[in-house]
């Protein structure tokens, strides 16, 4: 059987494939097998693959999670390429052959199944859906099977983002607001018995304050995720801005406000205070994470680029491992536990979707670095007025 690509470079699986007459012949022999009106019925999606994980067969619910009319669409395609995958063209030997695939769980359960061996993965991806970025989280299963002697492996689907999205409130909001709550309660019987006690009403507050932003936090992240967060774009005082915002998070964290140093020389952002709050927010809880095993100093800094944008950096020393940084912005990615990791897609979410700009990140020579570039302001005419 001709095999084409084998010459291509790849950081991670075989990039050979088999021609397409190839694997049409094949996928025409299983298409006229009985069982396969079977696999049509099942409500979970089901792909055949060969040996160099191309598409031979596939279900209808797999054609609909792929987002195609007609299941000869995906024929020839890996996974990844029929699901649109981001990182699926990163190398020209396509799905499978990037640094990122190594990480990809549905790529490591394919290879283990053609190699023999069940396997059973998550598989967090981000796919184009008309050109928008959006995730898709799957729970991928691999059987090795034989068809005429040939081995393949028969892959299984199944959508778990309802399921992880249960798991990450329970674990993170729920949990959240009922510290918050708790915290409330417990300063408000100090008060009861300690009247005029200053520094417990400052802690009321912040408690108070926290509860609120959480609420405001997932209410936000959810109406972006369904592209109906409404966004209220002005100008923001930077200084002003990221001091308030240091002084808030290192409070809430029992930390000093000192060791976040913050360079501000841009003066104003254009922007959506509340929605550049969740990400902002995001990276320095991030960093005040990471510095609890480091130690070192965070340094937050904004500047105007050339073309008027504003990009605002956080430093902070550490490096994070090479598996995390390969799936870097997907959901439910951290190295704290698996059912957290929604600060970093948060981040991209309302940055690229929200407010018209990019994030994007660096990990190495012992630091990590964040960046989120904002739009520049509208230009004005002699006769506009400064929104206020």
């Amino acid at each position: 059987m001709a095999t084409t690509g084998t010459d291509l470079p790849t950081r991670f699986a075989s990039p050979g494939r088999d021609s397409m007459d190839a694997v049409l012949e094949l996928a025409l022999e299983l298409r006229d097998e009985p069982l396969a009106r079977w696999f049509d019925s099942m409500p979970m999606p089901m792909a055949v693959i060969n040996r160099h994980r191309q598409i031979l067969f596939s279900n209808d619910a797999f054609c609909a999670i792929c987002l195609r009319a007609d299941c000869n669409d995906v024929l020839g395609l890996r996974p990844g390429e029929a699901l649109d995958c981001i990182h699926s063209h990163a190398m020209k030997a396509g799905c499978g052959c990037s640094d990122y695939c190594s990480a990809c769980g549905a790529a490591i359960a394919i290879i283990k199944s053609l190699e023999g061996e069940p396997d059973c993965r998550e598989c967090r991806m981000i796919r184009l859906d008309h050109g928008t970025a959006v995730p898709l989280d799957l729970q991928i299963f691999t059987r090795p099977v034989e068809h005429r002697g040939i081995s393949l492996s028969a892959l299984y689907a199944l959508d778990v983002s309802h399921e992880k999205r249960l798991a990450y409130l329970n674990r993170t909001f729920h949990h959240g607001l009922i510290n918050g709550v708790g915290g409330i309660n417990a300063m408000t019987d100090i008060l009861e018995v300690e009247q005029d006690n200053q520094p417990v009403l400052q802690l009321l507050s912040d408690a108070a304050k926290r509860v609120f932003r959480d609420i405001l936090y997932h209410r936000d992240l959810e109406a972006a995720e369904k592209g109906r967060l409404a966004v209220n774009m002005r100008t923001v005082d930077t200084a002003d801005f990221l001091g308030s915002l240091v002084v808030e998070e290192c409070r809430l964290r029992n930390t000093q406000p000192s060791c976040v140093e913050v360079e501000s020389s841009c003066g104003e952002l254009w922007s959506d205070p509340r929605i550049l709050r969740h990400v902002l927010g995001n990276m320095i809880q991030n960093a005040l994470e990471a510095r609890e095993e480091t130690n070192g100093q965070i340094t937050f800094s904004c500047a105007h680029l050339d073309d008027g944008r504003t990009a605002v950096s956080l430093r902070n020393p550490g490096v994070m491992p090479p598996d995390i940084q390969k799936q870097m912005f997907k959901r439910y990615v951290s190295t704290k536990s698996r059912d957290r990791g929604l600060g970093a897609y948060a981040m991209k979410l309302f940055t690229e979707r929200s407010l018209g700009g990019e994030v994007n990140f660096t990990s190495k020579d012992g630091e990590t670095v964040f960046v989120i570039t904002l739009p520049a302001p509208p230009q004005r005419g002699p006769d506009d007025r400064q929104d206020q």
